[in-house]
Formats: C-alpha cells, sequence, structure tokens
C-alpha cells in the first residue's frame, strides 16, 4: 500500500476481478430457479448472475451489530457474481471485509480448494509487505484462515472465513486488526462467526 494503513485502512479486494474466476469455475449443474425469476434480469448458462435482494439484505445484516461505532466506516457494491460490504476503523486500525460469491452452476470442493489456495492469497495480500497462514481449521462448512500480516513495519492479525453458505453460495469474511489489538479482534470474531473463532 501506498499511503499508511493506520490512517487509511483499506481492504485489498477490492482491485480483484471476481467475475472471471467464478465464471472459470462454474459447473455444468444449474440450480433450479422459478420462471419468474429466470425471466429478470441478465443471467448465464446456468441462471441470473445478479444478486437478489435476498442475497444484499443478508450480507448487510451480517454481524452489522457489531459496527455499530461511528468509527467505522461502511461501503457496499452490488455487482454480477457478488455483493459486497467493506468496513473500515480508522481509529482502530482495523477493516472489515466481507463478500457473498454467486456459483449460478454450483461448485464441488474442487472449485474451493482452487480458488482458496496460495495463489489466491498472494493475490489478496500482494498489498502487504508480507503475509503468511499462521493456521487453518474447518467446521462442517466453515473453514478458518489466520494470517500473520506485515504493512509499512505494522504487523496485523487477519482472520478470514469461507462459508459455503447454499449450493450457489459462498460468504467470505475478513477481520484485520493491528497485532496488539488481539483481544479485540477475539472480541469481533466470536461474536460473528462463534462456533469458529480461533484453530486449537
Amino acid at each position: 500500500m501506498k499511503s499508511s494503513f493506520r490512517k487509511n485502512p483499506r481492504f485489498l479486494f477490492w482491485t480483484f476481478s471476481l467475475p472471471a474466476i467464478l465464471l472459470t469455475f462454474l459447473l455444468a449443474a444449474c440450480a433450479p430457479a422459478s420462471q419468474a425469476a429466470q425471466d429478470k434480469g441478465p443471467r448465464d448458462d446456468c441462471g441470473l448472475i445478479e444478486p437478489t435482494d435476498e442475497d444484499v439484505q443478508y450480507i448487510l445484516s451480517l454481524g452489522k451489530d457489531n459496527f455499530t461505532s461511528a468509527d467505522w466506516v461502511k461501503s457496499y457494491t452490488v455487482e454480477p457474481y457478488k455483493v459486497t460490504v467493506s468496513r473500515s476503523n480508522e481509529v482502530e486500525a482495523a477493516i472489515a471485509y466481507t463478500e457473498y460469491l454467486i456459483y449460478t452452476c454450483g461448485y464441488g470442493q474442487s472449485e474451493m480448494d482452487s480458488y482458496f489456495n496460495d495463489e489466491g492469497f498472494n493475490i489478496i495480500f500482494e498489498g502487504y509487505e508480507s503475509h503468511s497462514m499462521a493456521q487453518f481449521c474447518e467446521k462442517k462448512e466453515l473453514a478458518l484462515y489466520k494470517f500473520d500480516l506485515v504493512n509499512e513495519g505494522e504487523e496485523y492479525t487477519a482472520n478470514y472465513w469461507v462459508k459455503q453458505a447454499t449450493d450457489t453460495r459462498v460468504l467470505v469474511m475478513m477481520l484485520v486488526f493491528p497485532k496488539s489489538s488481539a483481544a479485540q479482534l477475539e472480541e469481533y470474531s466470536k461474536n460473528i462467526f462463534p462456533e469458529l473463532t480461533a484453530c486449537e
């Protein structure tokens, strides 16, 4: 990053071109949809590519009670194949980033493994001076990756969750806090994903 993370926290997915990657991983089997839904909006071979109102409301409501302080500044975008919510907190030098990814034809474990791997994380964290995966664990459809990050000499910790929400939806959420704020990171993590906040 060019500017100080503490003064201008931002998340690195903003420049990540997800739709092209998602199209690469689309499966042949399509999830069923009502005729009314099929008639609305742009679509690919398997269904609608635009997020539904339910998708948008779900992602906006996820964990929102944890970000009520005026210090958290929120923005969100709705585009083909995904909904994105970004929150930044300059006071705590923290960020929270959430994506709801749409796989119109569904996905399998091989697609998840192909997307969430070393190469993918290198792209996600390319703006940091360094990143290393400290831990990985999973419970049912939820996985947690913990990363140690360095930006402009400052150390950070990231909790990065991937949840297989439905047959055609994948939820991604990341919290980044200074390493010195481990207690705050743990508190936010427990409130949002109490079932998987740490790897034992």
